[in-house]
């Protein structure tokens, strides 16, 4: 088992395994392996300032299993609201950056795994080109090939970090 998890000033709450299943039946996917042992172990919640920062900004919030769904910091209930994409079932809405950015999670597909950041300050309008994948548009970017390499990025709070948008690497 991983023993490296970010350090985080507040976890979720404690999840069952039995929870995690009954979570991806109704998504209709099996979660990665390192996300999905992210939330047994961890369960999402705040990140530390000494592990939030990454390439693209800085996570605040990593949604959480819980058991009241009315929790604004429940995973499933996030994702219910969650909009990114014609075909948002491909795409799990994990976190809430800094800037106000979507972390998001690939669950199907050739980038099944991978993390993307959504600055929704450079969002596309309503209607505009639909053939355009979620993947090649200019507001997504990728963060990481992997859960687990995503938060090894993870790191202290830069003191010249810039609020309002995702930064360029």
């Amino acid at each position: 088992m991983r023993n490296e998890w970010p350090i985080m000033s507040r976890r979720g709450p404690a999840v069952a395994e039995s929870s995690v299943a009954a979570f991806e039946q109704r998504l209709g996917h099996l979660l990665p392996t390192d996300y999905r042992r992210f939330l047994l172990e961890v369960n999402g919640g705040e990140p530390d300032d000494s592990s939030c920062e990454f390439s693209l900004g800085a996570v605040t919030m990593f949604f959480s299993i819980c058991d009241d769904a009315d929790d604004s910091r429940d995973l499933e209930d996030a994702n219910r609201w969650f909009n990114v994409s014609p075909s948002r079932n491909d795409l799990l809405f994990v976190a809430h950056d800094s800037s106000g950015a979507n972390i998001l999670l690939a669950l199907t597909g050739e980038h099944r795994g991978q993390v993307w950041v959504q600055d929704v300050a450079d969002s596309r309008p309503d209607g505009s080109n639909p053939r355009v994948l979620w993947h090649d548009r200019r507001d997504m970017k990728k963060a990481a090939d992997s859960f687990d390499e995503f938060l090894r990025q993870l790191g202290p709070r830069s003191t010249t970090a810039t609020a309002g948008s995702a930064r360029e690497v």
